[in-house]
């Protein structure tokens, strides 16, 4: 019998059963492509979903979640997907995933986008420009045992965990502490000279990724540290996190982050997901010095309005001066704008 052919559909539903076990099944499949993901950025942004899927006898063989998102003075792109570190096609097939390109492709064209932005690990389409040696993720397995876990790290970052334990740091996991994590988190950013997100982009992950959860560090019952964690299959991702500068002395990254490691394998997870970095900044070499190493990510361009490969990120010269003037700027003039400079961005 010759195989019914694949069709490709719009998802009007973002709580459709079928797309969220597709995603689960799938070896590629992270937190950003499920519909949670969809309804929390719903929550925060004007960007519009454009969700595809691939059925074949009434069975999905394909999904690509995306939006169009971006404004002034920023090109319009259809993104898969914003704020995520992945979320390209995933697909049964080669041919699945070329229906799902042209009709993201057919998007762009009919709404006059610059172009189609796909986050993947691996290259998908060998035929659309690649941005790669820019970002890397880094992971590592979560070991039974505290030792075990504990010789995975490299000495020196061991002899800080040593330190952060005489400072008798701990990490408490739970749903309470928002507002102690966004303090943190919105100065952070103010500092690395990045527009802090919309409030309600957290509250909508607490709410519509039920097992989220956040990670507030103390030192004698203040908080020091916290950390938004996200989790998917076997994996625990801390995406969003944010420290108190004066508490560095104290190791509290490292401290941080090793609780989770330490915790992680008794919890049921197998893998931690490091997230995102650039190349050669202070957070990519933080990582490679816990003991991971680097794993390229290739995000793909599929140009349609514009002429080259965008680069709406901070190592653009470009935004060198921005950067710099939005450092200085006062934490609550920066928790203000931010999130109204963020709902612009591509």
């Amino acid at each position: 019998m010759t195989e019914a052919p694949a069709v490709l559909r719009r998802l009007d539903d973002a709580f459709d059963p079928r797309w969220d076990a597709y995603v689960l099944e799938h070896p590629e499949g992270s937190v950003f492509h499920r519909l949670g993901w969809r309804r929390a950025l719903e929550r925060a942004f004007p960007h519009r979903p454009e969700y595809l899927y691939a059925e074949r006898a009434g069975r999905v063989v394909g999904v690509l979640p995306s939006f169009v998102a971006g404004r002034a003075p920023f090109a319009r792109a259809l993104v898969s997907v914003p704020v995520g570190v992945s979320g390209g096609v995933l697909a049964d097939d080669l041919a699945v995933a070329e229906m799902l390109r042209s009709g993201a492709r057919a998007i762009a064209e009919r709404e006059g986008l610059g172009y189609v932005e796909y986050k993947s690990e691996r290259p998908l389409f060998p035929a659309l420009p690649t941005k790669a040696e820019l970002y890397f993720t880094f992971r590592q397995p979560l070991l039974p045992t505290r030792e075990a876990q504990l010789q995975a790290i490299p000495r020196k970052t061991r002899a800080v965990l040593r330190e952060a334990e005489r400072h008798h740091l701990t990490l408490e996991l739970g749903r309470e502490g928002l507002g102690a994590f966004l303090d943190l988190y919105a100065l952070s950013l103010r500092n690395l000279g990045t527009p802090m997100f919309p409030r309600a982009l957290f509250e909508g992950i607490l709410e519509e990724l039920p097992d989220s959860d956040i990670g507030l560090v103390r030192e004698c019952g203040r908080v020091i540290g916290a950390v938004m964690n996200l989790y998917h299959r076997e994996t625990i991702l801390p995406f969003f996190a944010g420290t108190a500068p004066e508490a560095r002395d104290v190791g509290v990254n490292n401290f941080m982050y090793w609780a989770m490691l330490e915790r992680g394998h008794a919890r049921g997870y197998r893998v931690f997901d490091f997230g995102r970095s650039k190349a050669d900044t202070g957070a990519f070499k933080f990582k490679k010095n816990m003991g991971m190493e680097p794993i390229p990510l290739h995000y793909q361009y599929d140009l349609v309005g514009a002429a080259e490969i965008p680069r709406v990120d901070p190592n653009n010269p470009k935004y060198a001066k921005l950067i710099a003037a939005w450092q200085r700027l006062p934490l609550a003039v920066t928790n203000a704008v931010g999130p109204i400079l963020s709902r612009r961005l591509p």
